[in-house]
């Protein structure tokens, strides 16, 4: 016999009875329902969550509203038979209203009372999970495009008999996506799917039929299958599917702040005025997780409290990778006027990142939070500015150094800041190293010699060093002392020691080693004899002594007071690169401190050390991005083309903020150039340190910036090549800052910096 509604009173169980006998159905009207009826008179008891509308300030009032998403299977799953299915019963519905008592879990709807319901039955068949409502009843989820599947088996729950009659319905960001035929007690369970995929809210209707009597309306079984693709390109993760998302005060909102509980109800992403178009907004509580499954090299984005807050709220952005904290940003206002605090992150090898954002240790009132234009970087394999995996892991051997240089098998030689040398063979791992003992010396620079020995330059205590190692790694004992010579080039005055240090080495064909840096000369002030710091170029021959036939006693000085309008005793002079052009000619760039203003110059110098009157008229040529003499330029790395155009790069503006890479022709006549931003915010240090050429006549850049924007690329009219790096910019994130690129002998890019060694696919 059919069970009988579980909230009828006695009387009508008999008419139910009967009209379940008879296939009567149930009454339509107040007037022919029987005595007792709980629908009697109009009665109901309307139910809803978090439908409330805003207040001032929802956090006094007590409200809160925690919110999870569904988990879809990702590339880390192991792909079971489960993977990625999300019982609806399980997950927190954004908003819920019912017309009898509240939405049940798992049970059927039953009275008016929490957990009064009974065990989910349609036709006989029993359900474990599921949804037990009563019409009309809506219940919304937030999807955020995350799932591709909404199922369920739905009709009218046996408890009330033959009786009710309702219909079902399935919106998707409120399209109507599925309306199922008018239901009765006397049907079966009815089998529904929907495809769900870019639905970002969910909505289920229950409608009634000609009255709300016995509606006992089961969704039951209900559930969405959810997965998340594997990132390619340069993605906005906005327009990503998460694995999983958490967040403190209502969904996760896509592209828009915030807001409050429900889905939808943010508005357009700003900070401080600025809008965004792409981005995320969450609140303090809340840690969304992308499946990366190792396809991608860089997370970067803008992280602010969202003006909607009116300068209320305090947060902390964090960024996980595989459970290890990558970033934790400081304790962030809701402060007008604040820059726009950005992040970048190195994901190389990342199978997991989790962003997270918490109260600061605070509560968490107002703590709308946004992660604006977050994007992520995911070269695919084998494309241009993708890590090579066939090096190190990942591309990296996280192995750093001062400098570097390759060598024809495609290894690698890394030199330390204590002189001491490492190899990594072209699989990027460690395959000889050696040592030796400069004390108080710092290395700057190192370079390789035909016969595969290397030398490597710096300075201790105030004098030059010279190492060279034989091609084993091992100090060579026929050079200096132990593989080791110091010099001074510098000349004492008065009684200012002398000094001289050395910042950048090259070899000549002829194995002729030529180091550049900077050494203490006299000068006259008004008879009286004066210290000054001057560019110093010195050549040693092979067997390391100085070499005769080059300037004066094997060194070329100068003192940019010979060009400028600085007296001597207002400078100070350093050369920071060199190169040796085909004809043996030997070009240098360096700065000139000129009370704080640095002007950055080229020289070039004939085979013999003199100023080349070819170049620039006098051997001298300025290399400013600002004209002659721009404030605050300063010149880092250089190299010479096989044209013989001259590339220089470095930065531009007070305290080198602004990078900048020029260009001058093979007579010494500005070529053009771009000066550009690699840190996101003015007053933060960004320069190139690096530079290196590939056979397209592409250039890589080396760089140090706040961002991770280490590595980067241009094309060949020194326009950014934005088909490098992935995310379109023309850059590589990376976690050191880049200080040697080199080309390796099949085109690969070789980068390294202070903690890390990586090669890039050209």
């Amino acid at each position: 016999m059919t069970r009988p509604p579980a909230h009828l009173p006695l009387a009508l169980l008999f008419t139910g009875l009967l009209a379940a006998c008879s296939q009567t159905p149930a009454p339509s009207t107040d007037e022919a329902l029987p005595p007792g009826s709980p629908y009697a008179n109009g009665a109901s008891y309307p139910w809803s969550d978090r439908l409330e509308a805003p207040v001032a300030d929802p956090y006094a009032a007590g409200r809160d509203y925690p919110w999870t998403s569904p988990t879809a299977s990702s590339v880390l799953d192991a792909q079971g038979l489960n993977s990625g299915v999300n019982y609806l019963s399980d997950l927190p519905w954004t908003s819920a209203s019912n017309f009898w008592g509240p939405v049940a879990r798992d049970r059927s709807n039953g009275e008016q009372d929490v957990n009064d319901g009974h065990t989910l039955t349609l036709g006989g068949q029993t359900f474990a999970k599921g949804l037990g409502v009563h019409a009309d009843s809506t219940i919304k989820y937030a999807l955020n495009a995350q799932c591709s599947t909404f199922s369920a088996s739905i009709g009218i729950d046996d408890e009330v008999g033959k009786l009710g009659r309702a219909s079902f319905q399935v919106l998707g960001d409120g399209k109507v996506l599925a309306t199922s035929a008018e239901l009765t007690g006397t049907d079966s369970a009815k089998a529904l799917s929907v495809n769900v995929s870019g639905v970002k809210e969910l909505t289920l209707n229950v409608l009634k039929g000609a009255t709300t009597y016995y509606d006992h309306a089961d969704w039951a079984d209900a559930k969405v299958t959810c997965q998340a693709l594997e990132p390619s390109g340069t993605v906005y993760v906005s327009d990503l599917a998460y694995t999983s998302a958490t967040n403190g005060w209502g969904p996760v909102e896509i592209d828009r702040s915030n807001g409050e509980q429900k889905q939808f109800d943010g508005r357009p992403l700003t900070v401080n005025g600025d809008v965004f178009a792409k981005g995320l907004g969450v609140h303090s509580g809340s840690a969304i997780t992308y499946g990366l499954g190792g396809a991608c090299q860089a997370f970067v984005s803008g992280i602010a409290i969202d003006d909607e807050t009116q300068g209320r709220g305090t947060v902390m952005f964090q960024v996980y990778g595989d459970g290890r904290k990558l970033f934790e940003s400081p304790t962030l206002g809701g402060n007008f006027g604040t820059p726009l605090n950005r992040v970048a992150v190195d994901l190389t090898g990342v199978q997991q990142l989790r962003l997270v954002v918490t109260d600061a240790g605070d509560g968490k009132s107002f703590d709308h939070a946004d992660w604006v234009d977050a994007k992520l970087a995911c070269t695919p394999a084998g494309t241009s500015g993708a890590t090579d995996p066939a090096f190190g892991t990942n591309g990296h051997a996280n192995v750093g150094s001062v400098d570097s240089v390759v060598e024809p098998g495609n290894s690698v030689v890394l030199l330390g800041k204590d002189f001491s040398v490492k190899r990594l063979s072209s699989a990027g791992t460690v395959s000889a190293a050696g040592a030796v003992s400069v004390p108080g010396g710092t290395a700057s620079a190192i370079a390789r010699q035909a016969n595969g020995n290397l030398v490597a330059v710096g300075q201790a205590n105030n004098m030059v060093v010279v190492v060279r190692y034989l091609p084993t790694l091992q100090p060579d004992p026929s050079f200096g002392t132990g593989g080791v010579k110091v010099m001074q080039y510098g000349v004492m005055v008065n009684d200012v020691p002398a000094a001289s240090s050395a910042r950048d080495v090259t070899v000549q064909a002829d194995g002729k080693v030529v180091l550049v840096g900077t050494s203490t000369e006299s000068y006259l002030d008004y008879d009286v004899p004066g210290s000054t710091l001057d560019y110093l170029i010195a050549r040693l021959n092979v067997d390391g002594l100085p070499d005769p036939t080059f300037g004066q006693d094997g060194k070329f000085t100068l003192s940019s007071s010979s060009y400028t309008d600085c007296l001597p005793k207002e400078l100070d002079d350093l050369m920071t690169a060199v190169a040796v052009q085909a004809d043996g000619r030997i070009v240098a760039a360096g700065n000139s401190d000129c009370v704080g203003g640095y002007v950055p110059t080229v020289l070039r110098l004939t085979a013999d050390g003199k100023l080349d009157p070819t170049f620039s008229g006098d051997g001298i040529a300025f290399a400013s991005p600002q004209g002659d003499n721009g404030y605050g330029d300063f010149t880092r790395a250089l190299l010479v083309q096989p044209d013989g155009k001259i590339v220089i790069g470095g930065a531009t503006q007070r305290f080198q903020t602004t990078a900048f890479i020029g260009r001058l022709t093979a007579a010494g006549e500005p070529d053009g150039g771009l000066v550009f931003q690699i840190a996101d915010n003015f007053y933060d240090v960004g320069s190139v340190y690096s530079l290196a050429r590939q056979n397209d006549g592409k250039i890589v850049f080396g760089a140090l910036s706040p961002n991770l924007r280490h590595l980067g690329r241009l094309n060949a009219d020194l326009t950014l090549d934005t088909s490098f790096g992935g995310l379109g910019t023309g850059y590589l994130y990376l976690d050191t800052a880049v200080t040697s690129v080199n080309i390796d002998p099949v085109g690969r890019i070789v980068a390294s910096g202070t903690t890390d060694t990586v090669r890039v696919l050209p």
